[in-house]
């Protein structure tokens, strides 16, 4: 019986881990802060704060303003995230 009693704890410990470790890995960091990807930081190498670059992310090409952020400057889009109009390589939008 207090086998029995021990594996049920046992599982039961192990699936609350499981649960918390998946929660985890779905929030990038703590308070929902993303950290910017690599590229970010890539495009606005040579340029200042306030400087438009056209950043590069999965999507494509999308205008953003270097801004100063703790590791750096950083490009940031000008519009949020699915509101950029699809730009081909070459092309600007202004």
């Amino acid at each position: 019986m207090m086998k029995t009693k021990m594996m049920v704890l046992m599982a039961v410990a192990s699936m609350f881990t499981s649960i918390s470790m998946a929660q985890s890995a779905q929030s990038p960091e703590p308070g929902g802060v993303r950290e910017p990807p690599p590229q970010a930081y890539t495009d606005c190498i040579g340029k200042k704060a306030g400087d438009i670059v056209q950043h590069t992310t999965r999507e494509g090409k999308v205008t953003a303003t270097c801004v100063d952020s703790p590791k750096g400057l950083v490009a940031r889009p000008n519009q949020p995230r699915g509101n950029q109009p699809n730009l081909q390589p070459g092309q600007s939008n202004s």
